[in-house]
C-alpha cells in the first residue's frame, strides 16, 4: 500500500451541525475539522452526543442543520454510500460484523468483486487478500479463514480494525477512519498494535480517535474536541492536557475523589456465604476453583484475558455450565444451574457484551427494563400482565438510574453506550437482588456515569448484596473490591484482601497475574 500525497486543506470540514430527537437536543450548532495528519480525539459524558455526530459524519444520521465538506468538495448530509466511497470508514463500538461469515468475508463484505475480482478463485483470492491485510498490519494469530462467531471479542474488534483499512486504496484521497472506542476490550499488547498503525499512517489517513479511556486518548490524540450536553465546549491541544481537565470540560466540575471505593465498609461482613463455587471446573476454561461470596462483600476477578475469570463469572450467573464441581446458594446445592434458575434465585447478572447478550436493540427502553421483572407482574388469577404496574414500574426505574432518552418508548439501540448500560441495571433493581454478578460493567462507558455506576453498587453492597465483580481494568478491581480472587490458566493463583484502608498495590496483584 503506497502513501499517495494529498491536499493540505482540511479532508473533513462540519459546520453548524444540529440534530434533535423530539424535545432533546442531541446536537446543537456542532463544528470541527480533521486534517491530514490529525488524530481528532472526541470525548464527552455517555449522552453528550458523540455517537449522534458519529452517525452524521458516516451518514446513518441525517442532521435537522449543518454542512460537510469532505476534500474540499460539498458533501450531501446523510448520504452514507457517498460517505464511505469518498474514504470515511468507521470501527463501531457494538461491532457490526457477520458471525457466520469468515474474517476474510467481513473484510471484504459488499466489495467482493472490488478484491476478489470474478471466477471460481475469487474466495481464494479475497482470502489471500484480507490474509496478506492482516500480515501488513502487524495482526498476528488471527487467520483470515477463521469463522467469526468463534473469534474472541478482541479478535473481532481487530477485524473491524482490519476492515476499516481495507477500504483504503491508492485512488482515495485523503481517508478518514473513525475509531468507536477501539481500545476498550483490547489487551495491552493489542492496543500497541492499534497505536502503531495509527503513528504509521498518519501521513496517509485522518484519525477520529472516540474513547471514555482518557490515557489513551491523551496518548494518541494531536488535538481534542470535547462535548457536553451536545455542544462543543472547547477544541484544544493534546499537548500538556491532563486526564483531571478532560475530566472537568467534560462534567463541568472536578473529578470526585471518592471515584472507586475508597470509603469506611459499612460493618462487618456475615461469615455465611450467599453463593459458592466448590471444587468447580469448566472444560477448557477453569479447573477447581473454590470461590465464595458472603452479604455485603464485592468480590474482585482478576486476571489476564484468557485466564478464565470471565468464565468464572459466568458460570456463577448461570450462563455457563459447569463440568465438574459443585455451586451452592444459601447453603443449598443446584444441580441443574442455569440463567433462570439463577435469576429466581436472585443471582443476576451483567454480561460484558450488552448489545449481543443483554439487549433487545430494536425493542423499547420500557421493554428491556421490564423484560427482567415480567414474571412478578402477573396477576394471580388471571396470569395476564399487569401492564400499569409494568409502566410504572419502569418509569421509576429509570428515572432513578438517570437514563436520558426522549421517552421510554424510544428504541433502546438509540442510546448511547452508558444511558444502555443503566437500563440494564434499572432491569435488575426492579427484583429482588442477593448476588449481582458484573462482567465489565463499564466497558465503554464515560467517567460521570462509572461514577454514578460505581455509586449504585456500593449501595447495593451496603444494603447486604454480594457483588461479583470481573473486569479488565484492574484500578477498577482493587479500587472497588473487599476481597480480590486471582486467576492465572484457568485455575485461582492468589486471594488478597481489598480493605479500603489497606489496597494492594498493582505490582501486587499482577504478579500473581503473570
Amino acid at each position: 500500500m503506497s502513501h499517495t500525497k494529498v491536499s493540505d486543506t482540511a479532508t473533513i470540514s462540519l459546520r453548524g451541525v444540529c440534530k434533535s430527537y423530539g424535545p432533546v437536543h442531541a446536537l446543537q450548532d456542532v463544528s470541527l475539522d480533521v486534517s491530514r495528519g490529525d488524530v481528532l480525539g472526541l470525548i464527552g459524558e455517555n449522552g453528550a452526543g458523540k455517537s449522534t455526530l458519529i452517525g452524521v459524519l458516516t451518514g446513518t444520521v441525517r442532521p435537522d442543520a449543518g454542512s460537510l465538506d469532505v476534500n474540499g468538495t460539498h458533501v450531501e448530509l446523510g448520504d452514507s454510500r457517498t460517505l464511505r466511497e469518498l474514504g470515511i470508514s468507521v470501527v463501531v463500538q457494538e461491532q457490526s460484523l457477520v458471525d457466520a461469515l469468515r474474517v476474510y468475508e467481513n473484510i471484504y463484505l459488499g466489495r467482493e468483486g472490488e478484491i476478489g475480482g470474478w471466477g471460481p478463485g475469487r474466495r481464494r483470492r479475497m482470502r489471500d487478500a484480507a490474509q496478506s491485510l492482516l500480515d501488513t498490519l502487524g495482526i498476528e494469530g488471527l487467520r483470515a479463514d477463521a469463522v467469526v462467531a468463534e473469534l474472541t471479542y478482541p479478535q473481532r474488534q481487530l477485524v473491524e480494525i482490519a476492515r476499516a483499512f481495507s477500504r483504503i486504496t491508492d485512488a482515495t484521497e485523503a481517508p478518514v477512519i473513525l475509531l468507536d472506542e477501539p481500545t476498550s476490550a483490547l489487551t495491552e499488547t493489542e492496543v500497541e498494535i492499534l497505536f502503531a498503525l495509527i503513528e504509521g499512517w498518519r501521513d496517509r489517513v485522518s484519525f477520529i480517535f472516540v474513547s471514555h479511556i482518557l490515557q489513551d486518548v491523551l496518548r494518541i490524540s494531536t488535538r481534542l474536541l470535547v462535548l457536553r450536553d451536545g455542544r462543543s465546549i472547547e477544541t484544544l491541544s493534546a499537548d500538556g492536557v491532563t486526564a483531571e481537565r478532560l475530566h472537568e470540560l467534560m462534567v463541568g466540575s472536578e473529578r470526585s475523589a471518592d471515584y472507586y471505593r475508597e470509603g469506611e465498609q459499612t460493618g462487618a461482613l456475615s461469615p455465611k456465604p450467599l453463593i459458592e463455587l466448590r471444587d468447580a471446573s469448566s472444560a477448557g476454561e477453569f479447573e477447581s476453583v473454590d470461590l465464595v461470596v458472603r452479604p455485603g462483600e464485592v468480590v474482585g476477578l482478576a486476571g489476564v484475558i484468557g485466564s478464565g475469570k470471565a468464565s468464572v463469572a459466568a458460570a456463577v450467573a448461570g450462563a455457563e455450565s459447569l463440568s465438574t464441581g459443585s455451586i451452592h446458594v444459601d447453603g443449598t446445592a443446584h444441580e441443574h444451574w442455569s440463567v433462570p434458575a439463577a435469576v429466581a434465585a436472585g443471582v443476576l447478572y451483567v454480561p460484558p457484551e450488552r448489545a449481543q447478550d443483554s439487549l433487545f436493540r430494536s425493542a423499547s427502553i420500557r421493554n428491556n427494563i421490564s423484560i427482567g421483572f415480567l414474571d412478578l407482574l402477573r396477576h394471580p388469577w388471571t396470569r395476564l400482565l399487569r401492564l400499569r404496574t409494568e409502566r410504572e414500574r419502569t418509569t421509576q426505574l429509570a428515572r432513578a438510574l438517570q437514563v436520558k432518552a426522549p421517552s421510554l418508548s424510544t428504541p433502546i439501540g438509540e442510546l448511547s453506550g452508558g444511558n444502555q448500560q443503566k437500563a440494564i441495571f434499572a432491569r435488575w433493581q426492579g427484583r429482588e437482588c442477593k448476588v449481582l454478578v458484573l462482567s465489565d460493567p463499564t466497558r465503554g462507558i464515560d467517567v460521570g456515569t462509572r461514577e454514578e455506576i460505581y455509586g449504585l453498587v456500593r449501595s447495593m453492597a451496603a444494603s447486604g448484596v454480594g457483588v461479583l465483580l470481573c473486569a479488565e481494568s484492574l484500578e477498577e478491581v482493587i479500587g472497588m473490591s473487599d476481597r480480590i480472587v486471582v486467576m492465572k490458566d484457568g485455575v485461582i493463583s492468589a486471594e488478597l484482601a481489598a480493605p479500603a484502608e489497606r489496597k494492594p498495590a498493582e505490582v501486587d496483584v499482577i504478579k500473581h497475574m503473570m
